[in-house]
């Protein structure tokens, strides 16, 4: 797994940073048709998604805009320690991220997409392997 990708050329991040809060409203609004995403916080559960969605695409740019996935490991592990807390497993984290890359996927212009979904994927991979690695933990 690269320590590194591409910053984003300047078409792209800004592309991004025009459709950031559409694809934001977009993810939340699929993650809250899937219940067993988020059945569990009741009334608040727009509120949470958007919130945390809204810190994961702000992260997300600034990882973008100098070709640095340091800042999304950070992220991952304060959401490790942290978001159980508020109800959000591991297993949820990864079903938006998902669902993040396929908005993306979506929303973008082609040519922007193809210089975000290698971020994106980097997010789905390291949270798989911390999946798999806890479950791992856990099974010994």
């Amino acid at each position: 797994m690269a320590q590194g990708l591409n910053p984003l050329s300047g078409k792209a991040l800004s592309a991004f940073r025009s459709a950031q809060g559409d694809i934001a409203r977009e993810v939340v609004r699929r993650c809250l048709t899937r219940t067993e995403q988020v059945a569990h916080h009741g009334d608040d559960a727009q509120d949470l998604l958007t919130k945390g969605m809204d810190f994961v695409m702000r992260m997300l740019d600034s990882a973008m805009a100098v070709g640095e996935v340091a800042l999304l490991e950070d992220e991952l592990a304060w959401a490790r320690q942290r978001l159980p807390h508020d109800g959000v497993s591991a297993e949820h984290l990864l079903t938006r991220f998902q669902i993040l890359g396929q908005v993306v996927s979506e929303m973008l212009p082609d040519e922007a997409a193809a210089e975000v979904i290698p971020y994106l994927d980097w997010l789905v991979e390291r949270q798989t392997a911390m999946l798999t690695s806890s479950q791992d933990h856990n099974a010994t």
